[in-house]
This record gives structure tokens, C-alpha cells and sequence, in this order.
């Protein structure tokens, strides 16, 4: 007998429930971190006779205990002292190495500790002739292989991928709108907004129109996370709430904000200005792609739970307690880190 609207909603809901539990253990294991954190970046630029000069940057903010460090061919000898500075949120080593007459094509370049710090790192060398080598590497592929005339494509997409699958709040709000809207139309027009609200502010970020510190940007977003929590715990139906009545505007103004803790991301990495608009393009489709996997995954479980007993109201209630639990956690945190 096929299942009512009511009872599908319920086990839509269960099925939330569900997914959050796995995220909100990811988001509180030690190291793993509420935020994404941004990529690393390791630039190679060949001057001549087979020398290099050596740029890593890295985010200042990382997992504790774990650090992060190039590994360059056996035949890249050293030739002065790493010099390390502060830049910003990132903390930027500089140094020359000289490769003799093998050079770097053909060979292998990586980072150690992605895989412990969960995080990523762009590869860039650029030869004296203009070829250019680009790459995205992680902790289960940490190994790049140098060959000249890879595109910017694939490491940004990637790279965006990785972002939103690996930042549990931004995927905490998802998780919220999906427990909070009822209706596959109204789900999806508040999907699509929060989408154009984040590509907007990615956008003007990137370009510097627009410029908040990173730190109120994400204690905005942990913010957001708590208004949708309060309104899926909120008795009172009897008067909706904006989000419930315009859900689309709200999330298009949570998405304004969630834009402008994205672009962090590729701020990090360090973009040269010809290769901005195709690395915006590419991480935004990236980030796309991630959260529209997330969703799809939503709503596969819930076809595989339609024939199972409707859930306690009790279930619902606690994930929504603990999405604002970890909201409050955040917002507190995040402040902490003001001063």
C-alpha cells in the first residue's frame, strides 16, 4: 500500500536524523574541526639552470598536533634557509632549491600530513619556458606527478568538491532546511536560493568587492545554524516564522553569508589573477556538485526508508537540540578566537 504524504514527511525526517547523527560525530572528532579548513598551496617557479624558488602557504588554523610538509624529488638540493613569515591567516615558508640538469618533469611532488589534518593542497610549478603544472592532492592521493599543460578544471572543481563535503556546518545548514521545509518545490526553491546567494558573495569576495574578516564570517555562519535550530524546536505554529513562510528569501540571505566562508578557501590558495575566473567558475560548479551529492544521498535513504515504522516525534526533536548544541558551541568559539 503506498505510504501518505504524512507519513513519507516523517520518514523523510527520520532519514535526516539519520544523516546528521554521521556528521555531527565527524564535526566533534578531535582534529577534524567545525569549519573546513582551507587548502594548502605549494608553488614552484624555475629561474634557471635548474634552480627553483620554493613557496608553501599554509592556513595558520590547523588540526592539533599535526603539521604539514613538503616533499620534494631526492634531487632538489636546498641552497639557502627556509624563511618563514605570517601573511595574513596563513603562515607562508619561502626557499630555493636546485633540481641540477633532471629538473622537476616527469617527477613527483607532495605533502605529508594531509591525510591526518583531513585537508588539501594545491600544486602549482610554473617552468621558465611559461608551462604550467597544476594539481589538487590529498591525504588518500597525496602523490602529484609534474607534466606541464594540466588545466585548471580539474584541481578547482576538486578543490570545491572537497570544501563543502568536508565542512560540516555548511552541510549542517542543508541538513536543516531538509528537516524544516516540507514539500519538494518549496525544498527546492530554498536549495536553489541559498545557492545563489553563496555564488554571489564567492564572487565579490574573490574579486574584492566586498571584504569581512574571516572570523565574523564564520561566527555568522554558526549564527545561522542556531536561527534554523530554534525554529525547528519552536512550539508555537500558530504564527509562522519568515523562514517557514518565505523560506527561499531566508536562505538566500544565509547564502549571502556562507558565500563569503567559501571564499576563504580559495583566498588561501594563493590564485594568480589570470586564473581567477576559471578557478571561481570551476570551485562554485565543485561545491555544486558536493552539495548536490549530499542531498541526493538524502533522499536516497529516505526512498530505502519509506516502508519502516514512523519514527518517535522524540528523534526529531533531539537532532534539532543537537544541531543548536553544536550552533552555540561554534558561536562561542569562534568568538573566543576574537580576543
Amino acid at each position: 500500500m503506498f505510504a501518505g504524504p504524512k507519513y513519507f514527511t516523517s520518514t523523510r525526517r527520520a532519514w535526516a536524523v539519520l544523516a546528521f547523527v554521521a556528521l555531527a560525530f565527524v564535526a566533534t572528532v578531535p582534529g577534524a574541526g567545525a569549519h573546513a579548513l582551507a587548502p594548502s598551496l605549494l608553488e614552484l617557479r624555475e629561474q634557471q639552470g635548474g634552480e627553483y624558488t620554493v613557496r608553501f602557504k599554509t592556513p595558520n588554523k590547523r588540526a592539533p598536533g599535526v603539521d604539514l610538509e613538503p616533499r620534494l624529488p631526492g634531487n632538489c638540493l636546498a641552497t639557502e634557509e627556509k624563511a618563514a613569515e605570517l601573511v595574513g591567516t596563513s603562515v607562508e615558508v619561502r626557499w630555493r632549491v636546485d633540481c641540477g640538469t633532471e629538473g622537476l618533469e616527469g617527477l613527483v611532488l607532495s605533502v605529508s600530513g594531509l591525510d591526518r589534518s583531513r585537508t588539501s593542497a594545491l600544486i602549482r610549478v610554473v617552468f621558465a619556458d611559461g608551462r604550467v603544472a597544476k594539481g589538487l592532492i590529498r591525504g588518500d592521493a597525496s602523490d602529484f606527478k609534474v607534466l606541464a599543460g594540466q588545466g585548471v578544471a580539474r584541481s578547482y572543481l576538486g578543490l570545491g568538491f572537497l570544501h563543502i563535503l568536508s565542512g560540516p556546518d555548511h552541510l549542517l545548514f542543508v541538513l536543516g532546511l531538509v528537516l524544516l521545509i516540507v514539500g519538494t518545490r518549496r525544498l527546492v526553491a530554498a536549495i536553489t536560493s541559498f545557492t545563489v546567494g553563496h555564488s554571489l558573495t564567492l564572487g565579490f569576495a574573490i574579486f574584492d568587492v566586498i571584504r569581512v574578516p574571516q572570523q565574523l564570517v564564520e561566527i555568522g555562519i554558526a549564527i545561522s545554524l542556531a536561527v534554523v535550530a530554534l525554529e525547528l524546536v519552536r512550539r508555537d505554529q500558530s504564527q509562522k516564522s519568515a523562514l517557514r513562510r518565505r523560506p527561499g528569501l531566508v536562505s538566500f540571505g544565509f547564502g549571502l553569508l556562507h558565500g563569503l566562508g567559501f571564499a576563504s578557501a580559495l583566498r588561501e590558495a594563493g590564485l594568480p589573477t589570470a586564473e581567477i575566473p576559471q578557478a571561481l567558475l570551476f570551485f562554485n560548479v565543485g561545491i555544486e556538485a558536493g552539495q548536490l551529492a549530499f542531498i541526493a544521498v538524502l533522499l536516497g535513504v529516505i526512498a530505502l526508508l519509506r516502508k519502516t515504522p514512523v519514527p518517535h516525534p522524540w528523534v526529531e526533536r533531539g537532532a534539532a537540540y543537537t544541531i543548536g548544541s553544536l550552533a552555540v558551541f561554534w558561536v562561542l568559539e569562534r568568538s573566543a578566537a576574537l580576543f
